[in-house]
């Protein structure tokens, strides 16, 4: 059960990080291009050769830094491929993409407590019948 609570938390994480990754480009001007998507694959692809020094990232207020830095690499993979595959046209456009992934993992957040819970009663009720 702590893993789903984990990756739940990893995918909120990720989608927040993937609109920050969107939404100031878009706000600066800058619109939905293959450089742009190059420049964010280059990105995730040095993210992830670091993904070991960012997950030994100190814990602060009461955050495990590490715990969160190690899978930004998604997130800018995440933001490369609504770059290419999403439907915006303009900068305007790519930045409110990026607020529909904020949107997304916002959402997730929210909802991840209830679909803990099913989830932590199918898997106890699966272990108490074979038991």
């Amino acid at each position: 059960m702590n893993e789903w609570v984990g990756r739940s938390l990893r995918l909120t994480t990720v989608c927040l990080a993937a609109s920050a990754l969107l939404i100031p480009p878009g706000f600066a001007g800058v619109g939905p291009s293959l450089p742009f998507a190059l420049g964010l694959g280059i990105l995730a692809a040095g993210l992830l050769a670091v993904r070991d020094q960012l997950s030994s990232l100190p814990t602060a207020v009461g955050y495990d830094l590490g715990w969160y830095a190690r899978d930004l690499w998604l997130a800018a993979a995440l933001a490369a491929l609504v770059t290419i595959v999403g439907p915006a046209t303009t900068a305007d456009e790519l930045a409110a993409l990026g607020g529909v992934v904020g949107l997304v993992g916002m959402l997730n957040y929210f909802v991840r407590p209830l679909y803990l819970l099913v989830f932590s009663l199918v898997v106890e009720r699966s272990v108490s019948t074979r038991g």
